[in-house]
């Protein structure tokens, strides 16, 4: 049987990944053309070499693949996952208060609009948006990473109000009337909760070690 690991190492032109990841797609390059090559003698099938172009091109493909599975490991370890976080905490303790009976307070704005404020939970929201932020810097994640990770509640509330602005248009007769609830629910429920959860993020939007 040949050495395919051998023959991989030295035919395989990787030098852009690490070396940990190179080792690993030589250990399964070569346990796949290893079962390949003891498939095809069972049926009497030879494999046959790749050509340099052949490995050329496989690994440019591999390179490729391994680069983007890097960026989307890190992405999910930085973003994604401080980011759920952060609207897990900020969801569930809405959810908690609403279950203890806590009423919000309406604060109006004219006659016939007003704003309805958590005050609680609206105290609460610099703690999640520090978690966010702070377990994204943990990760390493930038200052971008860092901000959209805490960020995520407001920015998850800025999606279901763009989502439901359509029905709001719906059940009003004057565009005006409609544009200045849609504009005060974006007050109440993205800007006033976003600046809250920027408060708690600042300490940790400044610039370490970790790289963006």
């Amino acid at each position: 049987m040949r050495d395919w690991k051998k023959e991989v190492r030295d035919r395989l032109a990787v030098p852009q990944l690490a070396s940990e990841l190179r080792e690993e797609v030589i250990a399964e390059l070569s346990s796949h053309l290893e079962d390949c090559e003891a498939d095809g003698a069972i049926h009497g099938v030879t494999v046959s070499p790749l050509s340099d172009a052949q490995w050329s091109e496989l690994s440019k493909k591999i390179q490729r693949t391994k680069r983007e599975e890097v960026v989307m490991n890190h992405r999910t370890k930085t973003l994604w996952i401080p980011g759920m976080a952060s609207l897990l905490g900020a969801s569930l303790f809405m959810t908690l208060l609403q279950w203890l009976g806590v009423r919000p307070r309406l604060l109006w704005v004219d006659r016939n609009m007003a704003m309805t404020l958590y005050w609680p939970w609206l105290v609460a929201l610099p703690i999640f948006g520090a978690l966010g932020a702070y377990l994204s810097r943990r990760a390493g994640g930038g200052i971008r990473n860092r901000l959209a990770a805490g960020m995520l509640p407001a920015l998850w509330l800025f999606l279901l109000s763009v989502a439901l602005f359509p029905v709001e248009m719906a059940h009003q007769r004057y565009l005006l009337l409609s544009l200045r609830y849609y504009a005060l629910g974006m007050t109440n429920w993205v800007g006033i909760p976003g600046l809250a959860l920027l408060l708690g993020e600042l300490p940790f939007l400044r610039s370490q070690e970790v790289s963006a």
